[in-house]
């Protein structure tokens, strides 16, 4: 068997392990592959889906580079590397590649609405703005600009225009999640806390393991003085991810101010632990 060959049945065997959501022997495979004949870019492309999907942002960046190295015209790796780096916390570098991604494919909605996500993280909200206008003349009824567009508007005090753009997104797509979330803190910021409620335990009806959800839901329920129900909901969080400081915090915070300061300092420890390893 010709080398050629051996690494086409490796690639073979990764888009099976792929399929069935085994993330590392996909990836063995892909690399693999990779050693025999390293200059395919749809291969180095699978491999950065392979690690995407596993939650490998970072490597994912490193292997999108290799494929925009090789053909650096690939609009779907532009927008691939500037959503990795956007999962990776770099929008400034995510904004370049997503711009590059734009002139390469200027018709197409999807560089202008992570675009929207860009510019809102780096507190540019007219730009941000502009590329939600952009992002409709390609497709008008786009409930993904629509959300990144409301975080912007959040993010920005005007949770009033937020609401619509929230709105319109749940109306063009039921399925997207973390919109009723998102009119949740929307209603709080108002001051409509019973409303927020409502949005919260709706997002956790279709989506009950959100732990972002359950962390703002708590911290409203103690701004309301449901303090059992706050708990209920900070330990739920600990049960999904033990390691969580905001949750470790709250807790603490609600233990002090029930006087049982044993119970506090034990939660308190975590918390601080991880903030200060963070």
């Amino acid at each position: 068997m010709n080398e050629w060959s051996e690494a086409e049945q490796h690639v073979e065997r990764a888009h099976e392990h792929y399929e069935a959501g085994r993330w590392d022997d996909a990836e063995s495979e892909l690399r693999e592959a990779l050693s025999l004949n390293p200059f395919q870019a749809e291969w180095h492309f699978n491999l950065a889906l392979t690690l995407e999907a596993a939650g490998r942002f970072k490597d994912a960046v490193r292997t999108l580079r290799d494929v925009v190295e090789l053909a650096p015209d690939d609009s779907a790796a532009l927008l691939m590397l500037g959503v990795n780096l956007l999962r990776a916390d770099e929008p400034a570098e995510a904004l370049t590649w997503l711009r590059k991604a734009q002139t390469v494919e200027p018709a197409k909605a999807e560089a202008y609405i992570h675009q929207i996500e860009a510019c809102s993280r780096l507190n540019d909200h007219e730009n941000a703005e502009q590329m939600f206008y952009l992002a409709l003349l390609c497709d008008e009824h786009g409930a993904a600009a629509h959300a990144n567009m409301a975080e912007s508007l959040l993010a920005r005090g005007e949770p009033e225009r937020a609401l619509v753009c929230l709105r319109e997104a749940l109306n063009l797509d039921r399925t997207m999640l973390r919109l009723s979330a998102r009119m949740g803190t929307a209603h709080v910021m108002l001051g409509r806390q019973d409303r927020a409620r409502e949005c919260f335990l709706r997002e956790l009806r279709e989506n009950p393991g959100d732990v972002d959800t359950l962390l703002e839901l708590g911290r409203l329920l103690l701004d309301m003085n449901r303090a059992t129900e706050a708990g209920e909901k900070f330990r739920r969080v600990l049960e999904l991810e033990g390691d969580n400081a905001d949750a470790h915090f709250h807790l603490g915070e609600l233990a002090q101010k029930q006087h049982r300061l044993g119970e506090a300092l034990s939660s308190l420890a975590p918390g601080v632990a991880a903030l200060c390893e963070a």
